[in-house]
């Protein structure tokens, strides 16, 4: 069995994927393994790791530290032995593991940023899951519902592990985000719907979770010319730059990031929401789950974008991406 866990911080993550794991290992025999990813870069980091001991303290956890090249889970099973059954591994976290891949030093010192690592690791992790024959449970972080506007590198970071939970999800039997310590579980098939129940979409999710992909499931046949992207400006800037002179142009079947609108304008999140036709598909990248930004006009259009996709959501099916997969949620 393959498991993915995700979610914020201190939701809930560890103490359920322990408790996942142990009730495998009751199921199936064999060996029970703790994977820790994370390599310490200071007292912050010993006090993390000194408390995740101490919370699995007594539960029969053995710890394997692997912070680079995962797949070594499978090509030295052999070493795992366990006491028959079937292994299971809690490897915690995929957030450490592309840290540890991405940014780290040579052998003389220098600092390495390596932008291909997120790839690597899903080619890595889809070796591991080819094997049956143990149980994987990858807890990861949400780190995607942010206002901020971060520099290159740490776009590339979220970007990367936001490519690696969705490859996961692919491959799992479960998807599990943890909220408040509660369990969303997550489907991964949805029915297919007929023409006459399309009545307009808002796909809303993190970066880097796979909205656009979902969205032309709805859209039916689609090229780029279809799609407009809203850029990081006011909105007022739109009415001059747009071709047909409005805030909206017109003859696109998906609109993505129009939170973006909502940033250094005046215009009420409901007038906004009303320049779009109902039956088309508009994406909001969702950033109100952040930590509250320092800047003012950061703060500002975080809650307006909370405004605006309460207002778009009125007269649309409203879906919710994470992982790649879509879940209706109005």
């Amino acid at each position: 069995m393959i498991v993915l866990l995700t979610g914020g911080c201190k939701n809930g993550k560890s103490d359920t994927a322990q408790e996942i794991a142990c009730s495998l290992r009751s199921k199936c025999g064999g060996g029970l393994y703790y994977v820790a990813t994370m390599e310490s870069t200071g007292k912050e980091d010993d006090e993390r790791i000194r408390k995740h001991v101490e919370n699995r303290a007594g539960l029969g956890f053995e710890t394997i530290e692997i912070a680079r090249d995962i797949k070594r889970l499978s090509t030295e099973k052999e070493k795992f032995t366990g006491n028959g059954g079937t292994n299971t591994f809690l490897v915690d976290s995929l957030t450490a593991l592309l840290a540890g891949e991405m940014f780290r030093t040579d052998a003389s010192g220098e600092f390495i940023e390596d932008l291909s690592a997120a790839e690597r690791v899903c080619e890595d992790i889809k070796i591991l899951c080819r094997e049956k024959d143990y149980n994987l449970i990858f807890v990861s972080d949400g780190i995607y519902s942010d206002a901020a506007i971060y520099d290159a590198s740490t776009d590339a970071y979220r970007g990367g592990l936001a490519l690696i939970e969705r490859v996961v999800a692919g491959l799992a039997d479960e998807v599990i985000e943890m909220c408040s310590g509660k369990k969303i579980v997550h489907k991964s098939e949805m029915g297919e719907m007929s023409d006459k129940e399309k009545n307009g979409f808002l796909i809303v999710g993190g970066a880097g979770q796979g909205k656009l992909e979902f969205a032309k499931r709805f859209a039916g046949e689609i090229c780029d010319k279809d799609i407009f992207s809203f850029e990081y400006k006011d909105s007022s800037d739109y009415v001059k730059s747009a071709g047909c002179g409005e805030i909206v142009p017109n003859g696109y079947k998906i609109y993505c990031h129009a939170e973006r609108l909502m940033r250094g304008t005046d215009e009420s999140a409901e007038e906004i929401a009303k320049l779009f036709f109902e039956k088309e598909i508009v994406i909001c990248e969702d950033i109100t789950c952040g930590i509250v930004p320092i800047d003012a006009v950061d703060r500002k259009w975080r809650e307006d974008a909370g405004r605006l996709m309460q207002a778009l959501a009125a007269n649309r099916r409203v879906y919710r991406v994470i992982c790649g997969i879509g879940e209706e949620i109005g």
